[in-house]
């Protein structure tokens, strides 16, 4: 049996890459709920203020973004207390097929994946086998 995230949350620059990849998701139906940010900043933002309750299980990132790029969400998300963090595994999803940037990302403990756009149900079946169970 698949273990589905509870929450998902995808994290793009692009709003056209947030509409495919939200609906390629809900297609699948891969998870219960999914919520899209075009901003890191904005979804580290919210990341800090939300109950332990509503965050997200899984987090699809992208690295190549202005303001605040994906590393940068990555240490922004590291800066919060563990606790904060409970559950919380991040898939990177990104245009970059750099060795460095795939090395640099699973630097931080709670990457379990790194996608070169695009999305393909292919990568579903991998992240399923990888993500932890949440409940």
């Amino acid at each position: 049996m698949a273990i589905l995230p509870v929450k998902t949350i995808l994290i793009d620059d692009s709003e056209i890459d947030l509409f495919i990849q939200k609906r390629f998701l809900e297609v699948f139906q891969f998870s219960e709920s999914l919520e899209t940010y075009s901003s890191a900043r904005e979804a580290l933002k919210i990341l800090k203020s939300e109950a332990q309750e509503n965050k997200p299980t899984l987090i699809f990132l992208d690295l190549n973004m202005p303001d605040l790029d994906g590393f940068g969400f990555l240490d922004g998300l590291n800066s919060l207390p563990e606790e904060q963090l409970t559950n919380i595994q991040i898939i990177i999803l990104t245009s970059s097929n750099s060795q460095t940037d795939f090395e640099k990302a699973f630097s931080y403990g709670r990457v379990i994946h790194f996608i070169t756009k695009p999305l393909k149900q292919a990568d579903l079946q991998l992240i399923q086998d990888k993500i932890k169970p949440w409940r």
